[in-house]
């Protein structure tokens, strides 16, 4: 039984690498491929940080109508998402349906089951280490700001500092804590500074807050090399991966998938399984996979070190600094470190819109075969191949949360706030449909301010991202098949049920046959929303 699950297991991952990838034409079902559809069915999903959970919900409802994911774009928190996404969709668990092989509907219920269960996730990691990874800094701020280091700062400086680095490096923060500021401290010319810098960075830790360049020159507080490996653990779970219980994950959804269909995680986790509920099924899973994974931790190959897109095709974002910026931003940082005033300079010119993937997607997206003439399609960089370590490393990596990261090759990434809505992208990539996954408004003010830091003008600003205009984000707007138009920048991230809800039920604006005339068509599609974010247009009501 075993070897057959293995083999299956093996047979079924590659089965859905090829039918993803996009060197192919495929559309496999049931083994079967139909030379119809490459790349079907692709998701632009806009970054949201901490409420990253909305994202699962939304997909989790796209996928019960529509089928699982083929392709997909974003940065920021989004490449987490994509990242899971593709993880779950891996899980061999997903098309084996009680020894025979899963047909469609049961295929998309079973993905979806799982998309949907990411609140669950999160739940059961509380204030574990792991839940940064997520968004959830609370824990790590608390423990810094109750310390006390400011007072100890004032009455004695070499005390304050001490303390300060004791906590860095305690054993519950030390793998979540950039090691650079411990090295800062260390060597700093002016420890009282820098202490006090650091001190200042946890206070605005998450508020994505765009006020100074020194979110990009100051170090941050979170080692993102260290989250990736927080993150490879959650897509090992949903992959399937190292200590898996296989058994229990398809006894898990052939209990619950089917019959959640239409229902949130919060609902599903309600529902009868056995002589238990979903809910509990499902956390005692993962708690049982957690306690096996303590024990064999390294000791199998991780989703974390594969390759971008190399199952489900993705492009994942960050925004890159060159030429004579990213010079005078390690001239700026050499200074910093010295305890010198620093003066960075910049010019819009420089920064560029980077992307990793697979290297034939990477070249379609960068051939701009659809012609767009917008300023964000022309800012496109193929920043080649890459682990998902390697993405996951610098993209989510924001500026306030983490300085700006060498690439190598003197490129600079500054995090992934630069493509919110990467429409053109997938386009250019071979999508034939996709969904915008986002929320109403206008952009994003963070994004918007980052870019005034490294120099953009009141020109470039419309040329980008005025919704009044004839802009990119205008065009991603016009160029999307369907928009999922969430509200969740009216909840707070800590509030699981209220973003679930609202990404899970959000309105889906379209009037592409695929999505309009589909077997399961979302009960909640409409042609146009009106809201402003959501349906292309420059006069729309409710503007907010």
């Amino acid at each position: 039984m075993l070897r057959f699950l293995l083999i299956s297991s093996l047979l079924g991952s590659a089965t859905l690498a090829a039918c993803n990838s996009q060197e192919t034409t495929d559309d496999c079902t049931d083994g079967k491929c139909d030379k119809k559809a490459a790349l079907q069915l692709c998701t632009a999903i806009r970054g949201n940080g901490e409420l990253i959970s909305s994202h699962f919900a939304s997909l989790a409802r796209i996928v019960e109508h529509y089928g699982p994911i083929d392709g997909a774009a974003g940065g920021s928190s989004a490449s987490i998402s994509i990242f899971l996404t593709e993880s779950m969709q891996l899980n061999p668990a997903t098309r084996s349906c009680d020894g025979r092989a899963c047909n469609d509907k049961e295929i998309a219920a079973r993905t979806a089951l799982l998309l949907k269960s990411f609140p669950g996730y999160i739940l059961h990691l509380g204030t574990t280490e792991e839940a940064a990874a997520f968004g959830d800094l609370l824990p790590i701020v608390e423990r810094v700001q109750n310390a006390g280091i400011e007072t100890m700062l004032d009455e004695d400086v070499e005390t304050g500092v001490a303390a300060l680095t004791d906590l860095l490096e305690s054993d519950d923060l030390r793998d979540l804590v950039n090691p650079e500021l411990v090295s800062l401290l260390a060597s700093s010319p002016t420890p009282e500074k820098h202490a006090r810098d650091i001190l200042e960075g946890v206070q605005s830790l998450g508020s994505f807050s765009a006020d100074s360049d020194k979110i990009l020159i100051h170090p941050g507080l979170l080692n993102f090399v260290g989250l990736a490996d927080k993150l490879g653990r959650a897509a090992d779970f949903y992959a399937g991966y190292g200590p898996a219980d296989t058994d229990a994950m398809e006894a898990f959804m052939g209990a619950c998938a089917t019959q959640s269909l239409g229902m949130s995680w919060f609902e599903a986790a309600t529902l009868p399984a056995g002589d238990s509920t979903c809910g509990a099924v499902f956390d005692d899973m993962l708690g049982a996979y957690r306690v096996a994974l303590a024990e064999r931790a390294g000791s199998y190959p991780s989703r974390i070190d594969e390759s971008v897109g190399a199952s489900m095709s993705a492009l994942v974002s960050t925004s890159v600094l060159s030429g004579a910026t990213a010079e005078n931003f390690s001239k700026a940082r050499a200074d910093y470190n010295a305890g010198r005033d620093y003066n960075f300079e910049t010019n819009f010119d420089d920064v560029r819109f980077g992307y990793w993937g697979q290297q034939a997607n990477l070249s379609a997206a960068g051939r701009n075969g659809n012609q767009f003439d917008d300023l964000k399609t022309a800012m496109f960089t193929d920043l080649g191949q890459a682990t998902w370590r390697t993405a996951l490393s610098y993209s989510p990596a924001e500026p306030g949360l983490a300085r700006a990261l060498e690439l190598g090759d003197g490129l600079i990434s500054a995090g992934g706030w630069s493509d919110l809505h990467p429409v053109q992208a997938l386009r250019n990539m071979g999508c034939e449909n996709i969904v915008y996954v986002t929320r109403t408004g206008e952009e994003s003010g963070f994004a918007q301010g980052v870019a005034e830091i490294l120099g953009m003008d009141a020109e470039t600003q419309t040329s980008l991202y005025d919704l009044d205009a004839d802009s990119s984000y205008a065009l991603s707007l016009t160029e999307a098949d369907a928009t999922w138009c969430t509200d969740w920048n009216s909840h707070s991230g800590t509030d699981l049920l209220a973003l679930t809800l609202d990404g899970y039920n959000a309105p889906m604006e379209s009037q592409t046959a695929y999505f309009t005339e589909a077997k399961t068509v979302y009960d909640n599609l409409t042609p146009a929303t009106g809201l402003r974010g959501c349906t292309p247009g420059a006069a729309l009501e409710g503007a907010n």
